[in-house]
């Protein structure tokens, strides 16, 4: 597991020989209590996702790496329509997933020229228990994942991750408020003053107090800069979550 610095995005040691190639580490995807909503613009639909590393000595992702599901059924597209139908379609081959923090998030992009027909009302994904994602193979990776890796990783570490990052710790539960409010907020520009504290009553509710301290710091932080929308300060908040939690998922492991 490599950690990329805060927004860096930068795979440490990718610029040696035999190296650049070869696949990045397997993600664990956290699941969603409920349906992440679909933000859409010209360019299409997308969503962030918290992750993070299930392969301690694999690189960490690139940005903008592609990434698949490693099962079907564990990413679920949910299209809801104008009469109220909501409609269920497998994410994979639809929805494109790409690295973006390091390890710690994954944008997923529904692209304009794949737009569900029936022009749906809004667009949300569903991420299941115990989800993970394979970087997509390259034909020229000297280093491709094996059968047995791939086994390991999604099954029993896949498993193990699960108290550590989708339990009721702190960390954990702060890192899934953190995501949910990144969502719900504007991909560009931000919210006036007065809407903040609608947004959390909306969003964390009875959130633990850790997820309310960091709210409050993003706020802080974002009231004494320019240009720094209270998003980006979540998104932050939430990759330095994610590092401590999967540390913390490596030391129940025995590893660093």
């Amino acid at each position: 597991m490599v950690r990329s610095g805060i927004f860096s995005g930068i795979v440490l040691f990718s610029f040696l020989p035999g190296m650049a190639l070869a696949a990045s580490q397997i993600l664990g995807l956290v699941a969603t209590a409920e349906p992440t909503r679909m933000q859409c613009d010209k360019g299409g639909c997308t969503a962030l996702l918290s992750a993070f590393c299930l392969q301690e000595k694999r690189l960490s992702p690139d940005f903008d790496s592609a990434y698949r599901p490693a099962k079907p059924g564990q990413v679920t597209l949910l299209a809801t329509m104008a009469d109220g139908r909501v409609i269920r379609m497998e994410a994979d081959g639809l929805v494109e997933m790409r690295s973006r923090y390091g390890y710690t998030a994954v944008e997923a992009r529904l692209p304009l020229g794949r737009m569900v027909s029936g022009s749906p009302v809004s667009l949300a994904l569903e991420v299941e228990a115990r989800a993970a994602l394979l970087p997509v193979a390259k034909a020229d990776d000297p280093n491709p994942l094996s059968n047995e890796e791939i086994e390991i990783a999604t099954g029993p570490w896949r498993l193990a991750a699960q108290n550590v990052l989708e339990g009721d710790g702190e960390r954990a539960a702060g890192a899934r408020v953190a995501m949910r409010l990144v969502n719900a907020l504007p991909l560009k520009g931000d919210i006036a003053t007065g809407e903040r504290e609608f947004l959390w009553q909306r969003v964390a509710g009875d959130a633990p107090d850790l997820a309310r301290r960091m709210f409050d710091a993003c706020i802080q932080s974002v009231d004494q800069a320019v240009g720094y929308p209270l998003r980006r300060c979540l998104e932050e908040r939430n990759e330095k979550l994610q590092v401590e939690n999967t540390r913390e998922f490596w030391r129940t492991l025995g590893g660093s």
